[in-house]
């Protein structure tokens, strides 16, 4: 369910050579999250169901960048916790 295209142990190792450390990571995934209508729609396009009551009256594109941005830091951080112990 999350954007194929990008390769999260690629982004990771490329995070961990510029910083190496967890006080940057969110800037790093909202960098990542697309801006374009056409983008986000493409990104969002199998997600409708996460659309929950705390999304009530914001408007489609922020729930669907907030989703987009979540799943993108999951995959992140699931790279991230195990990418010492393939070191």
């Amino acid at each position: 369910m999350m954007y194929t295209y990008i390769n999260w142990e690629e982004m990771v190792e490329q995070y961990k050579q510029q910083y190496d450390d967890e006080d940057g990571i969110h800037e790093f995934i909202d960098s990542l999250v697309p801006v374009y209508y056409h983008d986000i729609l493409k990104a969002f396009s199998d997600w409708a169901e996460l659309i929950t009551g705390d999304d009530m009256g914001l408007p489609i594109w922020q729930v669907m960048t907030k989703h987009i941005y979540e799943s993108y830091y999951n995959s992140f951080m699931n790279k991230w916790d195990g990418f010492d112990e393939e070191e």
